[in-house]
């Protein structure tokens, strides 16, 4: 028998003075580090009849260090947050009603513990306690210690094994339940490893998860697992799921919440997440840094997503901590073994903990290949990534190419096509000495900001400044930054212009990456956003951000992309565009083209679709309507909607206004209140307007009739580098600021278009580039 021991714990930071919790559960260590030494927890047992059962505690997951205590005597010590352990408490029960379990949980200061293996805790606050759920198993002497399912790729046959706690063989019946609960093999076993074989089985994917019941019957217990037919290789660029390539539309999971912190809520609310990732077209999550909880893999597998995971890092890994990562390697794939969701996992992140920059030892890198090989060694069912790299710090060996880019939208877009064309086409460096056969490259971080709307926030994450890698930035709280974002600009109208900026900046970088063959895939920055870090898809409540609908135009199999687009034209101007079809389907197939504004159809043509391909598909040259708002691009199969996409596109009429306008760059400007300088330069020290990762918010202060989204998605065409900042670096004003250049949580604060009133009227000075496009829409705007 094996129970879940989640409820009816006391839990105590005194030793003296319970209340009732629910496990998993955690608290803040920064709240409790100068009053106390460790954390109590108690359970009451009443094990009477079991006198002649082994008794054992199964804990999932506990952080840091644990004392586990039955009747008052220590029976066993661990350490390390992550791997799970059991603990065999028999001896010490009295089988009275009245045994009594105390767990007592220390932590360690992280900012003076750079060894400690603790994953981002030291950017979002370290947790402690019992974080995972624990089980009671009450068995026989002897009895079944795990059992796993490894299918092969013949999609038939599973390699499984049952292991004993007294380690030897035993006689054992196995069978399997198909999906729908029917009984489909039964066998006598009596060896730990052997290989059952089912002819026509149903597959586990991406739309039809199925998954399969195995179950060992031992002496009068009956133990049971899921498991599904289901293999993950990779061949040349792709990665193949059950034989079939499939194109990799993920999002980093941090896991982190407003209210437990480092711990799963509960299963419901987990799924309610994982639907939403559905809803957008994600296929994969990427679980960052920390080991999931079992219920995370368990909703991953039946709703059909893929989980790729990040083991867990120290800031400076030494000899124990590089032991303790190869040990929970081997209990991770130990424990989650039987999940077809879990196909991925990376050793390290962005060389974090160890130096796999050009300085890297030899010593470094062998460690790192042999941590790798051991991986394959102990599980080749599942791919594994060495080091998933960032720009100065490379791959060793690895099953997947991945790396993580970061540009800021629209002001980079230039860098992000460079990047991105360099990665694709091998030029971009990413290996210290280049694998010896094709790989799939996935670009597995890139997003930009949206901030969420603070009306909604919960817990008192908004309260606490930025905390990475143990340094604090004071003044950087959420809650003092959007008092501030109030004074310069109406919130509402402030939070959507956010989302919008962060919803076209992922639809025009994930297009770029759409239109190379040779990309498999990317990895969205980030699930949801945690504490101020506001890049998620989701806002940290886990609520859906403006755009959630339209995510699926982004992450659609088959999808239409206009590279050139152009989003403002002046008047009697022709549109021209070219259209580039991404198929990362096998399916071929002829369809119609469809080319429109909301009014006028541009293009229709027949096209003819082949797998896996990037071909440009036509050309359009067209005369737009002046009210025309998007042009959109629709793929047809008879008459059935394959794909829609759209781009937001504004007409700039020719205003006889005369406007006095200011054309400024930093070498000829001088002014009393405002100073020009390059976003490159560091403000306060630390900060930079280049806003490539702590993203720079683009906000104008128009009228709500202009399509903000076209004004948007050309602006990176007519910025230059220079930017108009208060000579004191104090707020701006953004009823003279029309278009404002935001970094962060409203950190700094710049503007591209400054209005000032005079009494000689309106003078208007701009760091846009100077040309007929950013007079009109000066125009327009003012």
């Amino acid at each position: 028998m094996r129970l879940k021991l989640n409820e009816g714990w006391r839990f105590s930071l005194d030793g003296v003075h319970f209340v009732e919790v629910k496990l998993p559960h955690e608290v803040l260590w920064e709240n409790v580090k100068e009053k106390v030494k460790h954390v109590v927890y108690e359970k009451k047992l009443d094990l009477r009849g079991y006198e002649k059962k082994r008794i054992l505690l199964h804990f999932h997951g506990v952080d840091y260090i644990a004392r586990i205590f039955v009747n008052d005597s220590e029976v066993f010590q661990h350490e390390g947050g992550y791997d799970d352990f059991k603990v065999d408490i028999t001896r010490q029960l009295k089988f009275n009603g009245n045994d009594v379990v105390k767990v007592l949980v220390s932590d360690v200061d992280l900012s003076e513990r750079s060894d400690v293996v603790a994953g981002k805790q030291d950017w979002y606050g370290n947790a402690c306690g019992i974080i995972q759920q624990v089980e009671l198993w009450i068995v026989d002497e002897v009895h079944v210690d795990s059992m796993k399912a490894f299918p092969r790729k013949d999609l038939k046959s599973v390699d499984c094994e049952v292991r004993f706690s007294d380690g030897t063989c035993h006689e054992f019946e196995v069978f399997l339940l198909d999906p729908f609960g029917k009984e489909v093999l039964r066998e006598k076993i009596k060896q730990s490893r052997f290989t059952l074989q089912l002819e026509n089985a149903l597959t586990w994917d991406l739309s039809h998860p199925y998954l399969y019941k195995f179950i060992v019957e031992f002496n009068d217990e009956r133990i049971e697992t899921r498991f599904g037919f289901r293999y993950i290789e990779t061949r040349d660029d792709k990665i193949l799921l059950n034989g079939e390539p499939v194109y990799i539309f993920g999002a980093l999971d941090q896991n982190f919440y407003a209210d437990t912190h480092y711990t799963l809520p509960d299963r419901e609310r987990l799924l309610d997440e994982m639907l939403k990732a559905k809803e957008m077209g994600l296929n994969l999550l990427r679980y960052h840094v920390k080991i999931p909880d079992q219920d995370y893999l368990e909703v991953a597998d039946e709703l059909g997503i893929l989980v790729w995971m990040d083991l867990p890092y120290a800031r400076q890994l030494d000899e124990k901590g590089r032991n303790y990562l190869e040990k929970l390697l081997e209990n991770v794939l130990n424990r989650y073994a039987n999940h077809p969701s879990f196909v991925m996992l990376s050793l390290i992140n962005e060389t974090w903990g160890v130096d796999l920059t050009e300085n890297a030892t030899e010593e470094t890198k062998e460690w790192i290949r042999k941590f790798y090989e051991k991986a394959k060694t102990l599980d080749s069912t599942r791919l594994y990534v060495d080091n998933s790299a960032c720009p100065w710090n490379y791959h060793v060996v690895s099953d997947v190419d991945d790396y993580h880019f970061y540009n800021a939208f629209p002001y980079h877009n230039e860098q992000w096509k460079k990047r991105i064309q360099d990665f694709a086409t091998g030029e971009y460096k990413t290996f210290f000495e280049p694998p010896n056969r094709k790989l799939p490259k996935i670009v597995s971080e890139f997003g930009v900001w949206g901030l969420s709307d603070p009306k909604a926030w919960l817990g008192e994450w908004s309260k606490f400044p930025i905390s990475v890698m143990g340094n604090t930035f004071e003044g950087s709280e959420p809650v003092r930054a959007i008092e501030k974002m109030v004074e310069f600009h109406n919130i509402d109208d402030l939070i959507y212009q956010a989302q919008l900026h962060q919803f076209l900046g992922l639809k025009y970088q994930a297009e770029v990456m759409r239109l190379y063959p040779s990309i498999s895939g990317y990895v969205i920055t980030e699930f949801s956003d945690i504490a101020w870090e506001a890049n998620g898809l989701l806002d940290y409540n886990r609520s859906p951000k403006s755009f959630h609908h339209l995510m699926k135009t982004i992450n659609q199999p088959i999808v239409c992309i206009i590279p050139n687009h152009r989003s403002l034209l002046l008047e009697g101007q022709m549109y021209e565009a070219e259209v580039y079809l991404a198929n990362n389907t096998s399916k071929k197939f002829e369809a119609t083209l469809i080319v429109r504004t909301e009014r006028k159809v541009l293009k229709q043509t027949r096209v003819e679709i082949k797998p896996w391909s990037v071909e440009k598909i036509t050309d359009v040259k067209a005369q737009l309507e002046p009210n025309a708002q998007n042009v959109f691009v629709e793929l047809f199969e008879g008459e059935r909607l394959l794909s829609r996409n759209f781009y937001p596109i504004m007409v700039l009429r020719e205003n006889k206004r005369a406007l006095d306008i200011v054309w400024v760059n930093k070498e000829n400007f001088s002014d009393e209140e405002l100073l020009c300088m390059r976003e490159d330069e560091k403000i306060y020290g630390m900060l930079d307007f280049s806003g490539d990762w702590l993203s720079a918010i683009t906000i104008f202060n128009t009228k709500r009739q202009l399509n903000i989204a076209a004004l948007l998605w050309d602006l990176g065409q007519l910025a230059t580098a220079n930017l108009l900042v208060p000579k004191t670096f104090g707020p701006i004003s953004s009823q003279n600021s029309l278009i404002s250049k935001i970094i962060g949580w409203g950190y700094a604060v710049a503007s591209l278009l400054y209005v000032r009133e005079g009494k000689e009227g309106e003078r208007i000075l701009t760091t846009l580039k100077e040309c007929e496009v950013s007079k009109r829409l000066i125009e327009e705007i003012v």
